[in-house]
């Protein structure tokens, strides 16, 4: 077996036959590896791909616009991606990861931090560098992390574009805050920051038409209205559109049943408005998809006198405005200790107006 000899820096290696050169970055997508014995090299993993999945609100033209810049710069493009887990942040990079191949541009994924990485890095010729949820593959040094170590700030020079060399640095990040503030709002590093939110209800009514077109219309809209409210990601709407498959499924039933009950209680504004246009209100504290929390009876003021109203979620009415609408099944009006409780009759509606402070989270 032949044996091929490297020499680099005074150091000459020995390899076996398969050892093959390239005189430039060969195309592909490679994994950062390190080793104490041997240090840095890549290591070929499967390409970051999209597939057949069907991408939302619009992502395809700000790859697009990422790739337009980067031919029209002189220097490294670098772009940020931050929001929270599960609103298509990972997907995003597979898009430019693709679309880096398609121009050519080998992807090097980062997943570890070792001393000596800002030098590697900046060693490979053109390509695309992919940093996923960057702040906690490199922590930003706040008290109580990494004995107050900013690994961050090692890629101040890298990610500045001066390099001899161009390249795209592409990072995203979950917690914005833990994010050196040389970083954030710094266009010559960052050029572009895209901010992922929840989706809307247009695109939530989209993604359950393309992935649950067994569904029931009316539960689809019923997901798209209660968007409007509850922060929704595409974890939530997968799991969401696979129940809302199965037959003589109810919205209201997923919401119950579903590991994405709300983790935190939220502040409502409660109106009860009359025919003659009386309002009586309070504010309250609660979780609306919570049985025993919601279940029970509220208190309603209006001066000296109190109306007391009950209801149970499961008659929870999402309307198009927003609003959350539910059927009364009792109001008593209350003044003096010795009047007898006035009964009003069920067509008085009782509105939950206040925007909802709750989250959901798998």
């Amino acid at each position: 077996m032949a044996s091929t000899y490297i020499e680099t820096g005074g150091h000459v290696r020995v390899y076996d036959d398969a050892v093959r050169t390239h005189q430039a970055f060969p195309l592909g997508t490679y994994r950062v590896s390190f080793t104490s014995k041997e240090g840095f090299s890549l290591v070929r993993i499967d390409d970051l791909t999209v597939g057949a999945e069907r991408v939302y609100g619009g992502r395809d033209r700000k790859v697009a616009k990422i790739f337009r810049s980067y031919a029209l710069s002189d220097r490294s493009l670098g772009v940020m991606l931050s929001g929270d887990k599960g609103i298509g942040k990972s997907l995003f990079l597979r898009m430019v990861a693709e679309a880096a191949r398609e121009q050519g541009l080998p992807v090097v994924v980062v997943s570890e931090d070792h001393d000596g990485i800002v030098e590697f890095l900046d060693s490979l010729d053109e390509c695309l560098i992919v940093f996923d949820e960057f702040e906690k593959i490199f922590p930003a040094g706040r008290r109580g992390i990494t004995d107050g170590l900013n690994r961050q700030n090692q890629f101040l020079s890298l990610f500045d574009g001066l390099s001899s060399v161009k390249r795209v640095y592409c990072l995203s990040v979950n917690a914005i805050a833990d994010v050196s503030t040389y970083l954030v709002n710094r266009p010559g590093r960052f050029h572009y920051h895209l901010r992922f939110d929840y989706p809307g209800p247009d695109e939530v009514r989209q993604y359950l038409l393309d992935q649950a077109p067994n569904a029931h219309p009316d539960e689809i809209e019923n997901v798209a209205l209660f968007s409007r409210r509850a922060r929704l990601n595409y974890d939530h709407l997968r799991a969401i559109a696979f129940e809302l498959q199965q037959p003589d499924t109810l919205f209201a039933e997923i919401v119950d049943d579903l590991n994405i009950k709300s983790v935190e209680p939220g502040t409502y504004r409660i109106e009860a408005r009359f025919p003659d246009g009386k309002v009586w209100f309070d504010e309250v504290e609660m979780n609306l998809f919570e049985r025993g929390d919601v279940g029970r009876t509220f208190e309603l003021r209006n001066g000296t006198r109190s109306l007391f109203a009950s209801f149970v979620p499961r008659d929870l009415i999402f309307e198009p405005d927003g609003s959350i609408f539910v059927p009364i099944d009792r109001l008593d009006l209350l003044g003096d200790d010795d009047e007898e409780p006035e009964v009003y009759p069920t067509t008085v509606s009782l509105a939950l107006v206040a925007p909802a402070t709750y989250g959901f989270g798998l």
